[in-house]
Formats: C-alpha cells, sequence, structure tokens
C-alpha cells in the first residue's frame, strides 16, 4: 500500500513533467533546426546572410560614429520604440501542449502545472534576451541621437522586457478565451493600455520607464501565475501553441516553395554564337566545354539577377565602409562568388552529358578553371577598382588595383578547380 501511495505521489510530482518537458524541448528544437536546414543553405548564407549580415554591421558601426540619417534627428523616442512595441505583440508563449495530451494532462494536474510552468519560465527567460538584442540594436540611437544616460537606457530595457512578457501572455489569453466573449475583449483591451503605458512612460524618462517596468513586471507576475494555475480550455491552449509553433515554420518555408514559372520564350544568347574564350585559355576541348558552361550559365534562369545583388551588395559594402572593412570583404566575397561558380560548374558536369557520352573526368577538372575564371573576371575587377578608389582617393586606384584583382580572380578559380580535382 505505502509503495503504491509512493507511486501515485512521484506519478503527480514534477519529476515526470521536467522529463516531459525536456522532451518536448529538445524535439521543438529539431524541428526548427531542421526547417533552417531546409531554408538557409550555403546559397542563401552567400547572397542573403553574409552580406546583409556585413552591411548591417557597417551601418551600425557607422550610427556610433555620427552617422546616423538627418531624417532622424528630431524624430520623437516614441517612434523609435515602435520597433520593440511590434515584436511584443508578435510575441506568443509556447506551452509544449499537444492536442493529443487532452486525455493524460487534464487528469494529471501536476503534470500539466509542471510542464506550463516551465514553459513560462523558458518563455520569460527568452524575452529577456530577445529584449537585450533589440537594446542592443537601439543602443546607437539611443545615447547619441537621444542623448538618454546608461540608467535610463536600463530602465527602457526593464520595460521592454516586461512589455514583451505581458503583451505576449495577453495576446496568448485573447487567444484561449476566443469562446468567452468578455474575457477575450478584456485581454485586447490590456494589450492596447499595455502599449499606451510603455510608449508613454519611455517619452517621460527615466523615472517613468523604471515605474513602467515595475508595473508591467507585476502584471506579467499576475499573468504568469494566471496561465500556470489555468486547468481548463486545454484544447484552446493547445490550437495556441501550435499557432505559435508554426509561425516560425511557416514563414521561413513559405521562402522555400517552388513556385511554377512560366516556360522560357527566349535565350540571352544565340545557339550559334561563336566561342567566348580567346586561344590561351587551354585546348580546343576545354575551350569547347568552358565555353559550353559559360553558355548554360548565361541562359539559367535567375543567374543574371543573382549576379547583379551579389555584386551590388559587395560594391555597397567596400563602397560605404572604412577602408580595413574593404580589405576584409573584398578577398572573402571573391572566395564565396568562386565556390558559388563552381557549384554550378559541378551541376553542368553531372546534367550535361548524357551517360552514353561521358567524357573524361581529367578534361572537365581541365575546363574548370577557364569556365569559372572568366565569370569571375568582372566581379573580381569591379571589387578591386571600387577599393582602389578608396584607398588611393583618386581615379587611377581602379587601374591600379583593379587589373591586379582581376588576375587574382583568375588565379584563385584555377588554384579552386586544381584543389577539387586533387580532392576527387
Amino acid at each position: 500500500m505505502s509503495g503504491t501511495k509512493k507511486g501515485t505521489t512521484g506519478f503527480t510530482g514534477f519529476a515526470q513533467p521536467e522529463a516531459l518537458f525536456w522532451r518536448r524541448l529538445r524535439d521543438h528544437v529539431e524541428w526548427e533546426r531542421k526547417n533552417l536546414r531546409l531554408v538557409v543553405d550555403w546559397v542563401v548564407a552567400l547572397y542573403i546572410i553574409i552580406p546583409f549580415g556585413l552591411l548591417g554591421a557597417r551601418y551600425y558601426y557607422g550610427f556610433w560614429n555620427g552617422e546616423i540619417p538627418s531624417a532622424m534627428h528630431g524624430l520623437p523616442l516614441a517612434v523609435l520604440l515602435l520597433v520593440p512595441l511590434l515584436t511584443a505583440l508578435a510575441s506568443k508563449p509556447l506551452l509544449f501542449l499537444e492536442q493529443a495530451d487532452v486525455v493524460f494532462l487534464r487528469q494529471r494536474p501536476g503534470w500539466l502545472q509542471g510542464v506550463t510552468s516551465r514553459a513560462i519560465v523558458l518563455f520569460a527567460v527568452f524575452q529577456a534576451l530577445k529584449a537585450l538584442a533589440l537594446a542592443a540594436l537601439l543602443l546607437p540611437f539611443l545615447r547619441e541621437l537621444y542623448q538618454l544616460s546608461w540608467t535610463a537606457v536600463g530602465a527602457l530595457y526593464l520595460s521592454i522586457w516586461t512589455l514583451h512578457l505581458s503583451a505576449g501572455l495577453l495576446g496568448h489569453f485573447s487567444v484561449v478565451f476566443r469562446r468567452e466573449k468578455r474575457k477575450a475583449n478584456a485581454a485586447l483591451a490590456g494589450l492596447l493600455i499595455v502599449s499606451v503605458v510603455f510608449l508613454a512612460s519611455a517619452a517621460w524618462g527615466a523615472a517613468a520607464s523604471s515605474a513602467c517596468a515595475a508595473l508591467l513586471g507585476a502584471a506579467a507576475v499576475f499573468l504568469m501565475r494566471k496561465r500556470t494555475a489555468l486547468a481548463h480550455h486545454f484544447e484552446e491552449s493547445a490550437a495556441a501553441d501550435g499557432a505559435a509553433r508554426f509561425r516560425f515554420a511557416a514563414l521561413l518555408l513559405s521562402r522555400a516553395v517552388e513556385k511554377p514559372q512560366p516556360p522560357k520564350r527566349k535565350v540571352r544568347l544565340l545557339r550559334r554564337s561563336g566561342p567566348l574564350l580567346p586561344s590561351f585559355a587551354g585546348s580546343w576541348q576545354i575551350r569547347q566545354i568552358a565555353d559550353a558552361a559559360l553558355k548554360s550559365a548565361l541562359r539559367e534562369r535567375g543567374y543574371a539577377g543573382m549576379y547583379v545583388q551579389f555584386s551590388g551588395i559587395s560594391l555597397a559594402v567596400i563602397a560605404f565602409g572604412p577602408a580595413w572593412v574593404g580589405w576584409i570583404v573584398m578577398p572573402l566575397m571573391l572566395l564565396l562568388f568562386s565556390m558559388w561558380l563552381r557549384g554550378l560548374w559541378i551541376q553542368f558536369a553531372d546534367h550535361a552529358f548524357p551517360p552514353v557520352a561521358s567524357i573524361d573526368r581529367g578534361l572537365l577538372d581541365s575546363a574548370c578553371g577557364p569556365a569559372v575564371g572568366v565569370q569571375m573576371l568582372p566581379l573580381a575587377f569591379a571589387l578591386n577598382a571600387c577599393l582602389g578608389v578608396k584607398v588611393f582617393a583618386a581615379w587611377w586606384g581602379a587601374f591600379a588595383l583593379g587589373l591586379p584583382g582581376a588576375a587574382v580572380g583568375m588565379l584563385l578559380a584555377y588554384m579552386l578547380a586544381a584543389f577539387w580535382q586533387k580532392k576527387e
């Protein structure tokens, strides 16, 4: 009998809910990781994450050194704080509840409270980190533009954190109580009041921001306790949890779904065009294969657009950033660009020739260098020419660095081809 009682006490305690919570958390992280791997491949990193990350870092550095746009001078602080307000309105807690748990967890209040309480604590920690990231992004404007003291910045950070907590929980309650109009409307009204209080307190100074942080913090603690003790409305909570779980995945996967494309009406290069490579590029067999690969790339849909986008972003980072940033960005971009061109070459080599007409692999590897090098030549010259004008502060700097840079780009293509040929 005592063994049964002991087993029942352990069954309704927090030891087993803790294991369930961590299992759900690991499954969720793994699920999000698979979504990220599906969308964020090396092509996305090459064209979006790395260039825009470098460009953003350049602008962030400039904001700390008096390069804030003149249009932002005289802008009220409340307008700038619309950024954390919008992110707070989009914040929703994730309780790790499933629709299939309705029979099991509703019969065991200890398990249900154990899972939801830990999820609420995780939500508070995550919102603290998100509020810290937002405060770091807004810090140059708060310090350089609005001349806020570090005490005021700290109070504003606390108010941003508590805003995310209270707004996220109020938005969650508005979904949970959607069948009860009064409670749902009260949650939406509270969401509006919280937003107005946050914006008004930020405009009144550090003391008002501290009072706002205390008020919103008390409201967040009350809402957390209320949500942990809420045992009914399980179906609504699981539906809200599923919506919050799928929101980020839907945002990622919406860009990964391939849309149907209309048939190609015309080609960008005549099929009977002459050779594109000079005679010194190699033997006539190598030149023919490289010409075919180059013409195939030029006819590829989206090739020109991606080439222009990559060139524009790279040139913008070098032109508007300091000279030392250009010396770092230029070789990095050329290396990444050569890797992308190498990927296009592999795709061409694997699919252009049928099995009955297989070509010697050594001949294909020898043709990779000229094909990739010709495509790298314009970008290598443009990046080095831009850097040369910036370093020497004269137009002749474009030729002083542009011509050697173009040669370096060609050499990089041949070195990459030789490296992969040796590796394979």
